[in-house]
């Protein structure tokens, strides 16, 4: 009976280590998952704010597009009603529709003739390249 009572002792007790064992190892995992949920949730949190960030940023930028949509439109308006002005002003007037059809002086064709500049260097290197002024004579006697 003593042997039996000693087997089951150490039955339980193993049973109960097992279980001790089987408990902190469930802790540990529970630990673990935890600072992983709360790492994602913090994740979640910075990519939630992004996206609202970029929310934002388009609305304000479609309606920044609406108001240059605007602006476009009202510029082209204006535009179309200076030429009708223009056409009006050639009709009625002989010596305006004579000044209309003469050719532009040579300085202002070549001011429109100027190339697409896209920046300070592009402007720079314009500059520089066009109407260079010749280098001056140097005289042998100083």
């Amino acid at each position: 009976m003593m042997r039996l009572l000693s087997v089951m002792l150490a039955v339980a007790l193993a049973a109960l280590g097992w279980q001790s064992w089987r408990l902190n190892n469930a802790s540990h995992t529970i630990e673990a998952q935890d600072l992983a949920l709360k790492d994602k949730a913090d994740e979640l949190a910075k990519k939630n704010s992004q996206l609202i960030g970029l929310s934002i940023l388009t609305e304000t930028n479609s309606r920044e597009q609406m108001q240059l949509y605007a602006a476009a439109e009202d510029t082209r308006s204006l535009l179309h009603q200076r030429q009708n002005r223009i056409e009006e002003l050639k009709r009625e007037n002989d010596d305006l529709r004579r000044w209309a059809d003469t050719l532009l002086p040579p300085d202002v064709i070549r001011l429109r003739e100027r190339p697409t500049l896209t920046g300070g260097a592009a402007y720079r290197e314009w500059l520089s390249k066009g109407d260079a002024v010749p280098p001056g004579k140097v005289s042998a006697t100083q």
